[in-house]
């Protein structure tokens, strides 16, 4: 599972390993890895075409930037502020670095060997190509330095470090050339200038070109390298080097009795420190400058163990432009349509209430269309026997038909209450801006609950029906995200059963006012109460 490496490292390794494997728990951080692993393993199999193996190493690249981004930077937390942490696994917290380090670096070469052995001879067949600036012909080149010189050429801007000159802030997950510079004629090591070109992270990643039907992906970078020139007058270019930068972007929140100022604020901060957070992983391309790597270890105060060194493309993330063009379009096996669940027989119903009314309804996603709790909630807001909407909210879809909904609740003069959990790792800022939004709409809404994160996924609509009040209730396990509904997998449950909107009732009041429920009869909430009751039913 590790690299090989020199044999000091390799005896300290050998401890490390036998230590884990003698551990009785499993490390939280090895074992992603080794998911990790499961998918990559799909990227290489033969039964797939090229363009399923493709997208999933693409999500392997994508999940180790949040590894390195939340698990790393977790314990780079621990590092830096020299906290003691012992891992599952029973290593301290330095050698549990060298050890989780040591086994990404491994990954890191399979995702590499696996793109050159198993991915790229594929290529030709199917009519693609990652190319070269050297495999273009005249006419190409022209293409292509007309681009730089309109599109990239007055996008970039190159960024001096010296002792004139601070640091610049580099953005996180952006590929950047480090360039050596120097006055012609002059060999002293002192006179050496670095500096840095940003590529344009608002740009696609490659240059396409139709040759025949044939279609070429030119990375822009490589147009950059080619014209860098242009941007450095008078002076000689020593080399310009490749790389890219992920930053820690875990963060803890301190406890605060002003939950609505204090509590938003500081995950405002937050979020706005992440993006310059420390250095805890640098992608490199083989045969980098050595200076610069030197100063930017140097800078970072990081080590071998963070920088990652590849002989292909830095970021396969960028293959999603390739699987998203559209003469690739039927290449990527069809999703299956979802199917109506139980107990609702239509797609559009003329009246979502009765159907619940008449029987639960068990959703199983993406088997079953998320579209029902979205009738359910689009009706109440518009339906006038309606007067309250009570939900809870973790992530939301793009342009969300849940927060038009609620808005259109609130307009209509409907209770409108929300607990917005804002701490939903990299959309706290999203969430911010839409909890914002309902509030100025006149909804009630709540920031989470101080130092826990809000998982729960509830929905209560109060209906007045003439001789009675009914409640209406959606429990689930999934985001009320109707666009992850088409993808993951989860449950939902759709019912107007009194024991169950009791409990769901009395939850809420939990978590907007100041309840202590004494029991529910069926909820299970943590922490209070969820690890005794798990294990009394698991007895």
């Amino acid at each position: 599972m590790f690299p090989s490496t020199n044999t000091s490292v390799l005896t300290s390794i050998e401890k490390f390993r036998d230590t884990i494997q003698q551990s009785d728990y499993i490390s939280r951080d090895l074992s992603w890895l080794k998911f990790n692993e499961r998918v990559l393993n799909q990227a290489s199999k033969s039964s797939l075409n090229l363009f399923e193996r493709l997208r999933f190493l693409a999500i392997t690249s994508s999940n180790l930037d949040e590894f390195f981004t939340i698990r790393i930077g977790s314990l780079s937390n621990y590092l830096d502020y020299h906290k003691e942490r012992i891992d599952y696994s029973g290593l301290r917290e330095i050698p549990f670095r060298k050890a989780l380090l040591s086994a990404t670096q491994h990954f890191f070469k399979q995702q590499d060997q696996c793109f050159l052995k198993d991915i790229e001879p594929l290529f030709e067949k199917n009519k693609l190509k990652i190319a070269k600036i050297e495999d273009l012909n005249p006419e190409e080149h022209e293409q292509v330095r007309t681009y730089f010189d309109r599109t990239l050429y007055p996008m970039l801007t190159p960024m001096l470090y010296d002792h004139t000159h601070t640091f610049p802030v580099l953005i996180a997950k952006t590929i950047i050339f480090a360039v050596i510079t120097k006055v012609v004629g002059q060999e002293d090591e002192d006179q050496k200038k670095l500096s840095f070109v940003q590529i344009p992270h608002n740009l696609p990643r490659f240059y396409t070109i139709e040759r025949g039907e044939t279609i070429l992906f030119l990375p822009i970078e490589e147009i950059v390298r080619i014209e860098i020139k242009k941007l450095y007058r008078n002076v000689e270019i020593e080399s310009a080097s490749l790389f890219r930068i992920t930053r820690n972007g875990d963060f803890t929140l301190e406890e605060s009795d002003d939950i609505e100022s204090d509590f938003v604020d500081e995950i405002k901060q937050k979020i706005k420190n992440r993006r310059l957070g420390r250095v805890v992983r640098m992608e490199v391309e083989a045969n980098s400058s050595a200076f610069m790597l030197d100063m930017l270890k140097k800078r970072w105060e990081i080590d071998d163990y963070n920088i990652f060194s590849t002989h292909t493309l830095i970021d396969f993330t960028a293959l999603w432009q390739i699987l998203r063009h559209p003469d690739f379009a039927d290449k990527m096996p069809t999703m299956q349509s979802p199917v109506l669940p139980l107990g609702i027989k239509r797609e559009q119903l003329n009246n979502i209430f009765e159907a619940i009314r008449e029987r639960d309804s068990l959703l199983h996603h993406p088997y079953n269309n998320f579209e029902p709790v979205l009738q359910l909630l689009e009706k109440s807001a518009e339906d006038p026997k309606v007067l309250a909407i009570k939900l809870t909210i973790y992530r939301l879809a793009k342009n969300s038909r849940v927060t038009t909904a609620l808005l259109k609740a609130a307009e209509n003069g409907k209770h409108v209450s929300v607990l917005f959990e804002i701490k939903a790792r990299f959309d706290e800022e999203n969430n911010i801006r839409e909890a914002e939004k309902l509030q100025r709409a006149g909804c009630f809404v709540i920031y989470g609950i101080g130092w826990l994160k809000t998982h729960t996924k509830l929905m209560l609509i109060v209906r007045n029906e003439g001789n009675k009040v009914v409640q209406y209730a959606h429990l689930a396990s999934g985001n009320y995200n109707e666009d992850t509904a088409k993808l993951y997998t989860d449950i939902g449950l759709l019912t107007t059963n009194e024991v169950y909107t009791r409990d769901i009732s009395e939850f809420f009041n939990v978590i907007t006012g100041h309840s202590e429920p004494q029991h529910y009869q069926h909820l299970i909430t943590s922490p209070r109460d969820m690890r005794n009751q798990l294990i009394d039913l698991i007895r």
